[in-house]
């Protein structure tokens, strides 16, 4: 091997060097530590895993196995991505969320754990509100929010919008994968057209970055993921005024709009917009304590 990875094919004199899986680990996880990413061993094991077609747990039953010119070859162009700051959920193809593996491409938003915060207030027991029949996903994406709701209310019929078709394509394949049968999909504009029918529950993780804040966010987001899924191109609060705008006529009696928001420096200049709408409105934190989901009744 060549360039950035010269030292996974030679070390010490030239000498060809003999590859096994442990020592790919500990050598690309100081590597990735080295381009300062900062889950690089976990990294550098998905990877790998990938490069091999195995489970992150058969690397270590196979610790010693050594690694044919063809996979080190492969390994290597995965890991040079990387060092090039592409994500490696786009590099694999596949990302977490909510215990489920959905397939991503550079066309859809990478699911974040924090969106999971969108499921579990959906799941939130309330006295005011009996399990959703209907449901909307605006900004589909992948459709994790959607394929997720979906699965935990097979009962349900579940309508997941998106203005890409390549998001649409990605969130279709994953339902079909899945086999969630009660979700379909519709290419829609929020902010100039409406869905027919009224819903008991729409989750949303709209585009709520700045476009002043876009160039502060990490070179991998910034550079690679789609960036209409991450600003509106104004103040970041676009999609929630549209949002309060015809919450009620997207709203069956006693409805919720659940939506993920930008921390602790959004939420009150949201909640004064669902007010300002006459929506009861709660604020719901991530497992990091940050201020995370608006529900707004």
């Amino acid at each position: 091997m060549s360039g950035v990875l010269s030292g996974v094919a030679n070390e010490e004199g030239g000498g060809s060097r003999r590859w096994d899986i442990a020592a790919l680990i500990q050598w690309s996880t100081k590597y990735f530590t080295h381009k300062e990413i900062s889950n690089g061993r976990l990294e550098a094991e998905w990877l790998l895993a990938h490069a091999l077609q195995l489970q992150r747990v058969d690397l270590y039953v196979q610790h010693d196995r050594p690694l044919s010119p063809t996979e080190l070859t492969t390994f290597r162009e995965l890991v040079s991505r990387r060092a090039g700051g592409e994500p490696f959920q786009y590099i694999i193809g596949v990302a977490p969320f909510y215990g489920r593996d959905f397939r991503v491409t550079p066309e859809v938003l990478i699911p974040r754990p924090e969106t999971e915060t969108l499921i579990r207030v959906l799941q939130r027991p309330s006295e005011e509100a009996n399990p959703p029949g209907t449901i909307l996903d605006i900004g589909t994406g992948a459709g994790c929010l959607a394929i997720t709701a979906a699965l935990l209310h097979p009962r349900a019929q579940v309508l997941a919008l998106d203005v890409s078709n390549a998001a649409l394509a990605v969130a279709e394949e994953n339902a079909h994968t899945m086999e969630a049968g009660n979700v379909s999909f519709q290419p829609l504009d929020i902010l100039t057209d409406l869905p027919s029918g009224r819903y008991d529950a729409v989750l949303t993780n709209p585009p709520y970055v700045a476009a002043d804040e876009l160039p502060t966010l990490q070179r991998e987001i910034r550079e690679h993921e789609p960036e209409d899924a991450l600003t509106d191109g104004a103040d970041g609060l676009t999609f929630f005024r549209r949002l309060a705008e015809v919450g009620h006529s997207l709203l069956e009696q006693g409805g919720r709009l659940i939506m993920e928001l930008g921390g602790a420096p959004q939420a009150g200049p949201v909640r004064e917009i669902f007010e300002g709408r006459e929506f009861a409105v709660s604020m719901h934190q991530d497992m990091q304590g940050e201020a995370r989901v608006c529900e707004a009744r």
